[in-house]
């Protein structure tokens, strides 16, 4: 197959190495040349995976034409924050053969609570554009998978997510190998919500270790995050069971305990005094649930929703609440049952 992967990230590159040793022609795409230029000149990330060189196989390029007519498979591992405006000035560029696109970005759009994947059909599938438009469809890859263990083909499970089974088996196949094993599920928005409202939590797991607590507080707060990911998929019509997989409790556990974990990484941070904006700075890349947490409110106001943990880290991050304070506030809330 020829495949083209958007964005140079670690997880974009993580997809392209896998991708590429299943003999499939590969392009990786950055939307800054000069990125493209050094990882194609020294195939090192040298920020995002220093540890590992991007076989000489793999195309890097900032030019999507070279790759969109003829691509098979389009796979879009862009920041959140930055995925509606990279699918609006994509929007008119895609054409040629049918071709299946796979979102693997965490996310959701603060206004319209928005999956990443409904944003890309938004702009892919049906806003003006060339009457022949080529997508078959937009299938959500997810689930508990740092970059950094799938490169070294450590043992992953992910979830291949669409209503449409058919789709979902297609990039099954496409991406399953002896290491990186794909469920498939039809419930897609699930899945997605889960993968985004668990950095959230994440990042509350990292203020906690940060501010020294210890095992007790960190289970806690990653059964009661997993409580909170659940209500809410429930009121954005998700399948409850959904929670309870790779892309609900699977994810949120290995964000909440790894190493690997910008996230968590940056929680701590956040603890031990850093801004909101340098805690990022320092942590090198993207953290997903920084954008993702700016959701809470508007879930509280149009669902009437109570998500407590989730709520306290929006406050510490949008209004500088004291971390601690915020600690005492969740464990003195009202007396009440568990569920």
């Amino acid at each position: 197959m020829k495949i083209g992967v958007f964005g140079a990230g670690s997880w974009g590159a993580a997809l392209s190495m896998l991708l590429s040793g299943k003999g499939n022609t590969v392009y990786l795409w950055s939307n800054d040349p000069a990125e493209a230029d050094k990882i194609r000149k020294t195939r090192r990330l040298v920020h995002k995976l220093p540890e590992f060189t991007v076989p000489k196989e793999i195309i890097v390029t900032h030019e999507a034409s070279q790759f969109l007519e003829e691509a098979d498979l389009l796979v879009v591992a862009v920041p959140s924050k930055v995925l509606p405006s990279f699918a609006r000035s994509m929007a008119r560029k895609i054409g040629g053969k049918p071709k299946i696109v796979v979102s693997a970005t965490k996310g959701l759009e603060a206004d319209s609570i928005a999956t990443m994947s409904e944003i890309l059909e938004e702009h892919w599938c049906s806003s003006p554009g060339p009457a022949d438009r080529p997508i078959q469809g937009v299938v959500a890859l997810s689930g508990p998978s740092h970059a950094e263990e799938v490169v070294r083909e450590m043992p992953t499970a992910v979830v291949s997510a669409h209503p449409n089974r058919a789709l979902a088996c297609q990039v099954q196949e496409i991406f399953q190998t002896s290491r990186f094993r794909v469920y498939t599920n039809d419930d897609r928005r699930g899945v997605e919500i889960g993968a985004a409202l668990k950095n959230v939590i994440a990042i509350a797991v990292g203020i906690s270790d940060g501010l020294g607590f210890g095992d007790n507080a960190r289970a806690a707060l990653i059964s009661r995050g997993l409580y909170e990911l659940s209500i809410a998929g429930r009121a954005l019509g998700a399948m409850p069971e959904t929670f309870s997989g790779l892309s609900g409790l699977g994810d949120l556990v290995v964000t909440c305990t790894s190493r690997h974990s910008r996230n968590r990484r940056y929680g701590e941070l956040i603890a031990k005094g850093y801004p909101p904006d340098e805690a990022e700075e320092e942590v090198g890349m993207v953290v997903e649930g920084v954008t993702t947490a700016s959701v809470i409110p508007v879930l509280k106001k149009q669902y009437g929703l109570e998500l407590p943990i989730s709520e306290e880290v929006y406050s510490i991050l949008f209004h500088r609440a004291d971390p601690k304070t915020a600690v005492e506030r969740l464990m003195l809330r009202e007396r009440k049952p568990e569920i």
